[in-house]
């Protein structure tokens, strides 16, 4: 992983568009994927020496109108063109040597102790801070811990592919939440150390983080094969809590109307039973 994330996420993005979905005709034979520097320089009003020093690293400063240019000739979503403006940003200088947290806040630990519904703390890098003792029992299938990261046990995990019953869609979520999420410290050596060593171990993570999707860790779904439970059919979402910035607790239930609803419902009587400390944290 370089530091010319502006560069490659600029060129990423231009690769992958079809160059119908802009207006242009094919003329002739292409030998590189997507747009041409000419042909996004043309649409963003600059030159294409320009958008060369853009993609190469010799210029990371593009002015807030090439930026809003660049952002319509690529077609970038909101989550997308909210991670363009976080390398803008911070490409003059590293801007990461705080770094995100690595420890669960005493606010969330708090909440974590009162909240029986199955729950996780991430920073932005998907390190798993803490979670409740039903969100450990849900995700008993891979034997997570506080400390653990959630896109390495993804991705080299041997277990994942089979708790997670649509892993690709999975994949490509995790790889997009963990763009956007990074975003705010990209040139982190954590995450690059995280990213490289998941790039050369698995081939599905390097393609999708050179496809530079960004997608923004909000709410989702996802099916889970339990080990005990049987096919759990979940919903999330991700809570910011103010007072705790930078950590994000993640919140499962049961998708309406399935019988998770009650495999849930159940699990957690049992766990309330036992008198279970409803909390797991990497500084217990």
């Amino acid at each position: 992983m370089s530091d010319n994330l502006l560069g490659e996420f600029l060129r990423a993005r231009r690769e992958r568009l079809d160059p119908a979905s802009v207006g242009l005709r094919a003329v002739g034979t292409r030998r590189t994927p997507g747009l041409r520097r000419e042909e996004v320089a043309a649409q963003a009003g600059i030159s294409v020496e320009y958008l060369v020093r853009l993609e190469r690293g010799r210029d990371r400063n593009p002015s807030p109108a090439v930026v809003d240019a660049l952002t319509a000739v690529l077609q970038l979503d909101s989550d997308a063109s909210a991670h363009l403006l976080h390398l803008v940003q911070r490409a003059g200088g590293s801007g990461d040597a705080a770094g995100p947290a690595t420890e669960l806040s005493p606010t969330l630990r708090r909440l974590l102790d009162s909240w029986p519904q199955p729950s996780i703390v991430t920073n932005v890098f998907l390190d798993l801070l803490g979670a409740n003792e039903s969100g450990i029992a849900l995700h008993q299938g891979l034997g997570l811990h506080p400390g653990c990261n959630m896109a390495r046990e993804l991705f080299l995990n041997p277990r994942s592919r089979a708790v997670f019953v649509d892993f690709d869609k999975v994949a490509a979520e995790t790889v997009g939440n963990l763009r956007s999420l990074s975003g705010v410290h990209p040139r982190h050596p954590r995450l690059q150390a995280l990213v490289g060593e998941l790039s050369v171990a698995d081939e599905q993570f390097a393609r999708l983080w050179g496809a530079a999707e960004v997608q923004a860790k909000t709410t989702g779904s996802k099916r889970v094969a339990h080990p005990t439970l049987g096919l759990l059919e979940l919903e999330w979402n991700t809570l910011h809590v103010a007072a705790a910035p930078g950590q994000l607790v993640v919140a499962y239930q049961a998708v309406a109307g399935t019988r998770t609803e009650t495999v849930l419902a159940q699990l957690l009587r049992e766990l309330a039973g036992r008198g279970h400390v409803h909390r797991l944290a990497a500084t217990d």
